[in-house]
């Protein structure tokens, strides 16, 4: 019996430990939170909102603080007496972003958000050439299109040369925009400038553009910015699929789906929508 008792505790103990493992330091968490609530902040914040915004009470709130300002991980304004993050949480963002890959990051995302949603996928950047596919990812139900890694996207007619055309400076954009829309006009095609600005406007608005069979025929396309820490676009993660006439409300669920990745991925680069607007 004793023998069994043994083996029956010692049994037990895996399933005991993993438990005690999730548990964590709620002591910890909590400072995260304290720290979080900073990094989010416009500005540097009174004790009393730092403790509202980390749902702990001001007493609380100041004893997290005064550790972290011996650290220089939150600094105390000398005049108003609000806090802000310090010296050390600049040096760790900095060191966390300098192991970030842009293309990496992205395309995981892009990678899961196909996978899951039977999609085909493209990542893109700006180059030399304007706007182009540096990943690509495959659906199942190929699409028939001769797009590939290398593709360069026209600003004015396509989703990802929108996006970027939204967001980049016009110092970035004006020399190609105006020899594509010469272009364009020489085949025929007028564009209007105001047109074009109306859309520029609209895509930073909605945080996407939006065609339903217009670049390539049937097949329609949803693009979406990746900012960095500084607010600049980066990438633009673009994802195509058939294209159905009148079926623009049903993509609202796919729009909504891309600009949650699009934007995590840009806050795990440190951009922050409420201190740095991307617009």
């Amino acid at each position: 019996m004793a023998t069994e008792k043994k083996r029956s505790s010692s049994a037990k103990s895996p399933v005991a430990a993993p438990s005690r493992a999730r548990k964590g330091i709620q002591s910890v968490e909590v400072g995260v939170r304290v720290i979080d609530v900073l990094a989010k902040a416009a500005q540097p914040l009174p004790l009393s909102e730092v403790g509202r915004l980390a749902g702990i009470s001001a007493s609380q709130a100041h004893r997290y603080l005064t550790s972290f300002s011996k650290s220089d991980l939150v600094y105390q304004d000398s005049v108003n007496g609000r806090y802000g993050l310090g010296s050390q949480a600049l040096r760790w963002g900095i060191s966390a972003m300098s192991k970030m890959d842009v293309i990496e990051v992205s395309s995981r995302a892009i990678n899961e958000l196909c996978e899951r949603l039977d999609l085909t996928g493209l990542l893109n950047v700006w180059g030399d050439r304007g706007a182009t596919c540096v990943r690509l990812k495959r659906s199942k139900l190929l699409l028939g299109t001769d797009l590939g890694l290398g593709s360069v996207f026209p600003l004015v007619t396509s989703v990802t040369g929108q996006v970027f055309l939204a967001h980049l400076p016009k110092s970035m954009t004006q020399d190609l925009l105006r020899a594509e829309v010469a272009s364009m006009r020489r085949q025929g095609n007028a564009v209007d400038m105001r047109e074009v600005e109306a859309r520029c406007r609209e895509v930073r608005a909605c945080g996407m553009a939006e065609e339903i069979g217009h670049y390539v025929r049937r097949v329609s396309a949803l693009a979406a910015p990746v900012f960095d820490y500084q607010g600049d676009v980066v990438a633009v993660m673009t994802v195509l699929f058939g294209s159905v006439p009148g079926a623009r409300a049903d993509h609202q669920a796919l729009a909504d789906e891309l600009i949650a990745q699009s934007r995590a991925v840009s806050e795990s680069l440190g951009w922050n929508a409420v201190k740095r607007p991307a617009q």
